[in-house]
């Protein structure tokens, strides 16, 4: 993403703050999907019409202008600076600057940020200590992090930074389209809910990477007999019988494994207002119980979602 450039690059007297805006925040801009005339967009160089805040009695200059003003339906979201390599943009005077144009009336964003290309960082107008802080070497490593801090999806709705990043939306990026036939090899899956009477969803964690994303796989009715097949039959009977009553939900706690092919489902609006690409199961290749317990196991499910750990547990016990 980066053209060959590494953390010795910024060392060279000649790399300076075009350089940082070319060939390190404009490839983010890039592959966040930001352009100058997209919606969500970035606009260079913005200024203000009335280019001070006011303290008390008196005015205040404002005396910069950030690189970028990211805009939604034309509303600024983000502000965002380049400064060379050479600049600290940790050193107070750097982040007053950005934080007293985000603050500014004409603006009023309640996160900005600054970048040197040695370092990326985030802050909220609300605090001191930055919200992001990560050096060059971890740009990619921790896409996934920047993804949180600088997407439009998550500047519109910072709550979602408590959820993991969808999987689907990560695949649709890399250029996989809908007739993608895409194989799972043991997929441990987690709450199963019921949508429709014709659809069923289930979701899991996967790494992708280095990041831990969340999925969701669609499937239909007739495949929940062969999801479940692997569980010994009382067990079979119980959660199929709790996902047709209220609140249609199971719990399958991490203990049914399949090996699927699955495609790109359609773009989703979720309960908290996420936006989220369902993996729509095409085929089920096989299907375990795997009761063993492994790191990230769920144990925050509510007590009236029926747990299928808890009564396997009850159905061993003497």
């Amino acid at each position: 993403m980066f053209a060959g450039l590494t953390a010795e690059s910024f060392d060279d007297p000649e790399f300076k703050e075009d350089s940082v805006r070319e060939l390190v925040i404009l490839p983010m801009l890039n592959r966040l999907g930001y352009g100058p005339a997209s919606n969500p967009r970035v606009a260079r160089s913005k200024t203000l019409k009335h280019p001070f805040i006011r303290i008390g009695t008196g005015n205040h200059p404002v005396t910069m202008v950030p690189d970028y003003t990211f805009l939604n339906d034309g509303k600024p979201i983000f502000v965002l600076d380049a400064k060379s390599p050479s600049e600290n943009i940790l050193e107070s005077k750097h982040v007053q600057q950005v934080y007293s144009y985000a603050v500014h009336p004409e603006i009023k964003c309640s996160e900005f940020g600054l970048c040197n290309g040695r370092r990326l960082v985030v802050f909220t107008v609300d605090k001191n200590e930055p919200l992001l802080d990560l050096g060059f070497p971890e740009y990619e490593a921790k896409w996934g992090m920047i993804e949180k801090f600088l997407s439009s999806q998550f500047l519109l709705r910072p709550h979602l930074r408590r959820f993991s990043p969808d999987l689907g939306f990560k695949l649709k990026r890399l250029g996989i389209t809908r007739n993608t036939d895409q194989v799972f090899i043991g997929v441990r899956l987690n709450l199963f809910a019921k949508i429709s009477e014709k659809l069923f969803t289930a979701a899991a964690n996967c790494w992708f990477g280095d990041v831990e994303h969340c999925v969701s796989f669609d499937f239909p009715t007739k495949m929940l007999p062969e999801i479940v097949s692997g569980l010994p039959k009382p067990l079979q009977e119980d959660f199929c019988g709790a996902l047709q009553k209220a609140p249609f939900q199971a719990a399958a706690g991490l203990a049914i494994e399949i090996d699927i092919s699955v495609r790109l489902g359609e773009e989703t609006n979720g309960s908290s207002g996420e936006i989220f690409i369902p993996l729509v199961i095409q085929k089920i290749h096989g299907a375990r119980f795997n009761p063993e317990e492994i790191e990230g196991d769920p144990h925050d499910i509510p007590d009236h979602v029926y747990q299928l750990r808890r009564h396997f547990a009850i159905r061993r016990s003497p």
